[in-house]
């Protein structure tokens, strides 16, 4: 396992000041997310174990402890130092600006916080800060072994931008028109982290330059926020902790994202904005004749039929919360006692079915982590707010593809919240969003190995054969493709066991590796250098994953070895 060094008196004093420490649970969500297995230690962690595999500093060490771990270098250890001042690996740093962009290959990152390096000799640069081109991500050898410095802030970073700023007045909107967010009702777009301006690119990749119109559907593309960046920061995480475990001779096996190592998911949801039964037999039509489940978000007040309640649930699909804070009543505000009430509501409406899932009208959001907390207290595990209201904010406006756990402010820790965030791309493919934008995220999504989440509306499938015609084809493109469609529940379920799995390599000198997995195996792939191959004859495949080469194997049982091809 990836050991997280970290120091958590000093996290949780500065906590007790009001300042946020997002480090170690930032790091231990990230490496959740890619399916590397990781444990987390305040101070040293055991050095003489036998475990090969890189460390992980994501707080600067006691002077004791900082020792320790460049003797361990030394010795032919590897270490990945980032979220504080590397000054004590003897590396040259100075304060980068408190946002600014970085070259990563041909990415181009957003970073928030960080520190610009000095190149010690013989060391190699792997990314620049576009600013003034000075080294970004540093790695260089060390008696025996490396030391590998990410100068970004990189847990600040991933925070900020997959759950904004907070939200307590309307955001700024761009100033070509494409995303009017300016319209007296706080959302979850409005505390957007990335820029307007240079974090967006039109379909032919292009940056946006003109003025456009807000058109439903729209007469042209609008420029929409083409790269999942939080994703792609986590890539380049991983592909240092990959090239350190093959310099060391050791491998790091990955789980696979997704259920029976699919390449990527998808998820549709339905709003129930209407709520009349003719746009709700639309819908269960379409998503019949399309062949997937669907995660039903009823809207309060008003309501369908006892029948419609009935039949959607009766089809399979997943009845949800739709919370609706947007009216000017007592009712429909902002708050919790309001959310309680309307789930109760929506409870009662499918005769006592589990509801578990909720999307805020509108994107609706104030606040910071406020929802998340009312979500656990009332046993909701997924939120689908987080997306965009407005056509130019459309695809990754929050930098991630990946359902992920929020993380609290300070006051509560800086904890991981214990609901599943579950991003949106857009709605309504065809009135909103033009199929080459739905072509452009749908890649991203692949290429990220996330999720593809697309909301409807009844009444547009009722009335727009267009919008029906976008839906069958993208889940014909998709299906193609190799990616499934779950709800919201499943996914969570997924979500869950695939984080409780705990992974045990043992490594023989003539190169093999044995592999034991402790809990539910059930639909797991794992993913292994791609020089390694069952040696039992298990079914295997050669498959890309994170830009990456791997072997991946589907578990039959709860051990695996693996010998050199």
């Amino acid at each position: 396992m990836i050991r997280i060094v970290t120091d958590q008196k000093g996290a949780d004093a500065a906590r007790r000041e009001g300042r946020d420490v997002w480090s170690a649970p930032a790091a231990a969500e990230a490496l959740s997310i890619l399916g590397v297995p990781a444990t987390v230690h305040d101070g040293l962690p055991p050095m003489d174990d036998g475990v090969s595999l890189p460390v992980l500093v994501v707080d600067e060490p006691d002077p004791d402890t900082a020792a320790a771990l460049l003797d361990w270098a030394d010795g032919g250890g590897a270490l990945v130092v980032c979220g504080h001042d590397p000054g004590w690996t003897g590396l040259t740093a100075t304060p980068a600006p408190a946002e600014a962009l970085v070259h990563v290959g041909d990415d181009r990152l957003r970073a928030f916080g960080g520190w610009s390096l000095a190149v010690p000799d013989g060391g190699s640069v792997g990314a620049r800060w576009a600013h003034d081109q000075s080294p970004a991500i540093v790695t260089t050898a060390r008696g025996h072994g490396a030391v590998a410095v990410v100068g970004p802030d990189l847990w600040h970073t991933l925070v900020r931008i997959t759950q904004g700023h907070p939200v307590h007045r309307d955001g700024v909107p761009p100033a070509d028109g494409s995303a009017p967010i300016d319209d007296g009702l706080l959302k979850c777009d409005d505390g957007i982290a990335l820029s307007w301006a240079e974090d967006r690119t039109t379909a032919d990749g292009g940056t946006p330059d003109a003025a456009y119109e807000h058109d439903h559907p729209p007469t042209r593309s609008l420029p929409f926020f083409g790269a999942a960046q939080a994703d792609r920061w986590r890539e380049v995480l991983l592909h240092l902790l990959l090239d350190l475990a093959g310099e060391a001779g050791t491998v790091l096996p990955l789980v696979a994202p997704w259920p029976d190592g699919a390449p990527a998911a998808a998820h549709v949801s339905h709003d129930s904005d209407a709520n009349d039964d003719p746009s709700a037999r639309a819908a269960l039509d379409a998503f019949a004749a399309a062949g997937i489940p669907v995660t039903w978000c009823f809207l309060y007040p008003g309501g369908y039929s006892q029948d419609v309640y009935d039949e959607v649930v009766a089809a399979g699909h997943e009845p949800a919360l739709h919370y609706n804070a947007m009216l000017d009543t007592p009712d429909c505000t902002w708050g919790f006692e309001r959310l309680r009430e309307q789930l109760a509501w929506a409870t009662h409406q499918v005769r006592g079915a589990p509801i578990v899932t909720n999307k805020n009208h509108f994107t609706r959001w104030e606040g910071w982590d406020e929802f998340h907390l009312w979500c656990e207290d009332l046993g909701l595990r997924v939120d689908q707010s987080h997306g965009p209201s407005v056509q130019g904010a459309i695809g990754f406006p929050f930098g991630t593809c990946h359902p992920h756990h929020p993380l609290t402010s300070a006051a509560h820790g800086n904890r991981p919240a214990d609901v599943l965030d579950l991003p949106l791309q857009t709605q309504d493919l065809w009135l909103t969003c033009t199929l080459e934008v739905r072509d452009a995220f749908v890649g991203e999504v692949l290429r990220r190995h996330g999720l593809v989440h697309l909301l409807f509306h009844g009444q547009h499938l009722q009335h727009h054969v267009e919008v029906r015609s976008a839906l069958a084809e993208t889940v014909h493109r998709l299906r193609a493709a190799g990616v499934g469609f779950h709800t919201s529940a499943a996914l969570a379920d997924w979500s869950e066991r695939r984080r409780q799995l705990r992974l045990r390599v043992s490594e023989q000198e003539d190169g093999a590796v044995t592999v034991t997995v402790e809990g539910d195996v059930d639909g797991v792939a794992l993913l292994f250098p791609a020089h390694l191959r069952p040696g039992g004859g298990e079914a295997h495949e050669r498959v890309v994953r994170y830009g990456r080469a791997f072997t991946q194997v589907r578990l039959d049982g709860r051990a695996l070895r693996l010998v050199p091809a």
